[in-house]
């Protein structure tokens, strides 16, 4: 009998071993939280002490915060479509929300380029891709580039309409969007728990209409404001998203699944300058800016991301492809293109990752409205045409009006076509620099026209004859 009981207690030391080693070696889960305007200082984290996201907190501080996070767009659709291909908007043709011709046609100086509102179905989308190794996924939540996600190779998918609402945060019966999309999640975490799984969890929240609980909102109506932090019902919304982080964690750790899960919290764009603000960062959602791009990120997960780290690399939304593959152990798609770089490096206490700048092109229009109207180079639109590079610190942002229309590389130095900003003396964006540093200038300019070749990004060359001068 002790014979026995000494091999069956060598039998349970060995298959403890077994197990601790495959799941050391299990494919990681992937959580990927994706905020609807939330900005870069709307977090306590991110120095907020009007907002209360102590959830949000505890993971970001347990994590890796980076602190040059950017959005692939100044807002939604096209964000998520370069996230989702993992490639540049030229490429798949989302360059802004529905029409590019915002804004009255007698302010607009250009007829801009057609827009596309979905992803190409040739596109490989980062759930087609991961399915080769083995991973369920589902996306839950905000869609906005067209076409079923089950299409594009999703295998579960909900969004507010299936779920019953309309328009607004609550439905008929009172419930609100951002707990249902979480309750949702939490199914799907249970449901695939025994095998790799993607999770895509895209809240509408805090995008517009502004709605929040009433009992959560009447806290921060008796908070003094904060600077240009001040609405109660905004911020309400940004508390209940902290909950649903609060929830999908507390899931993943009864599970015992936080070890074997990397989660990730990102927002597609600046947020609403109606109701937040990003100062010091310059403007906010639409514009091309900091603010309308530089976003909030982190990533947990314990024992393979060392906790308390800050990385201030510029990563942005289509680096998550290449990463989310690398982290799979899956080949990236044969013949098809990817416009970023893997961060895994990055997560793992590394300060850099070779590439050489980062991109962004929007040809077309995007009004203004109150909040941002003084923060953009007009007051008629956030943004108008524009195409931008951000290499090391410095960012250089080209007009394709004034460059086009009034005298292109020639007239330069006075035709208001070019901006030049050094980041890391000047976050806010406040000196263009394109006079005092023509060296640097010409540099940025060279490399951002040579990629815009290298693409093929459309450029609106054509005049608007619709267009008055004021």
């Amino acid at each position: 009998m002790r014979k026995l009981k000494f091999i069956l207690a060598l039998l349970a030391i060995s298959s403890a071993f077994s197990c601790s080693d495959e799941q050391q070696n299990a494919k990681p889960n992937i959580v990927f939280i994706f905020i609807d305007d939330l900005g870069w200082t709307d977090l306590g984290y991110m120095g907020s002490s009007y907002y209360e996201t102590p959830h949000i907190d505890q993971l970001a501080q347990k994590g890796m915060i980076f602190t040059n996070a950017y959005a692939n767009a100044a807002n939604c659709a096209p964000t998520r479509a370069c996230l989702l291909t993992g490639q540049y908007a030229p490429r798949h043709g989302v360059f802004t929300v529905a029409r590019p011709d915002r804004g009255q046609a007698a302010d607009r100086r250009l007829i801009p380029i057609d827009n596309s509102r979905k992803i190409p179905l040739g596109k490989i989308t980062i759930a087609e891709a991961l399915k080769s190794a083995g991973y369920a996924s589902a996306a839950i939540g905000k869609w906005h580039v067209g076409n079923d996600p089950k299409e594009e190779g999703f295998d579960f998918s909900e969004t507010k309409f299936e779920m019953g609402f309309k328009r607004g945060h609550f439905n008929d019966k009172g419930d609100y969007l951002a707990d249902r999309y979480t309750n949702d999640a939490i199914k799907f975490i249970t449901q695939n728990k025994d095998k790799p799984f993607f999770l895509y969890l895209a809240h509408d929240a805090v995008h517009t209409p502004i709605q929040a609980k009433e009992a959560i909102t009447a806290k921060y109506e008796a908070k003094n404001a904060v600077g240009c932090h001040r609405h109660a019902e905004y911020a309400a919304m940004v508390e209940s998203v902290d909950q649903s982080v609060g929830k999908i964690n507390k899931v993943l750790e009864d599970l015992g699944l936080s070890k074997n899960t990397i989660l990730i919290f990102y927002s597609d764009n600046g947020g609403h300058g109606t109701y937040t603000c990003q100062k010091p960062l310059r403007g906010g959602k639409g514009m091309f800016y900091e603010g309308g791009t530089r976003v909030p990120m982190f990533a947990y997960w314990p024992d393979q991301i060392k906790g308390g780290a800050t990385n201030d690399e510029p990563v942005i939304g289509t680096d998550f492809y290449p990463t989310f593959l690398e982290l799979a152990g899956a080949k990236p798609p044969d013949n098809y293109p990817l416009d970023g770089e893997s961060i895994v490096p990055l997560l793992k206490g590394g300060k850099s990752i070779s590439r050489e700048a980062i991109y962004w092109h929007f040809p077309a229009y995007l009004q203004s409205y109150e909040g941002l109207r003084f923060d953009s180079r007009d007051t008629t639109f956030r943004t108008r045409p524009v195409s931008v590079i951000r290499k090391g610190d410095w960012k250089l942002l080209l007009y394709h009006e004034e460059w086009v229309l009034d005298g292109g590389r020639e007239e330069m130095e006075a035709n208001n076509a070019i901006e030049l900003y050094n980041l890391r003396d000047d976050i806010g964006e406040e000196r263009n620099l394109v006079k005092t540093e023509p060296n640097k200038r010409d540099e940025l300019l060279d490399q951002l026209l040579n990629w815009i070749a290298d693409i093929d990004a459309p450029i609106p060359y054509q005049a608007n004859p619709e267009y008055s001068e004021k």
